[in-house]
């Protein structure tokens, strides 16, 4: 199980559901068919305890403020205008 907003390397699976945990986001995709049997069921066990654990992440107000950890993705656009070379 993952530490949600703990660090950039973390991932889990859950049925076809990756999740990829970073600092300052988590991302989840894929899909998953809970079927009413044992294998669902620890399935949603599964997706309740991460959920859980998400949840308590957020309500930490001490991540709010945390503007030091970014993703690359977000920290890529500097919100400068950049000539466009190709014109």
């Amino acid at each position: 199980m993952i530490e949600p907003f703990a660090n950039d390397h973390q991932s889990m699976q859950i049925g076809d559901i990756v999740i990829e945990n970073q600092k300052d986001k988590i991302t989840i995709y894929g899909d998953i068919d809970l079927a009413l049997d044992a294998s669902g069921y620890a399935q949603a066990q599964q997706l309740h305890e991460l959920t859980g654990k998400i949840i308590a992440a957020f309500e930490d107000k001490s991540l709010y403020s945390n503007s030091e950890d970014k993703s690359k993705e977000n920290d890529d656009q500097s919100g400068k205008y950049i000539d466009n070379p190709f014109i």
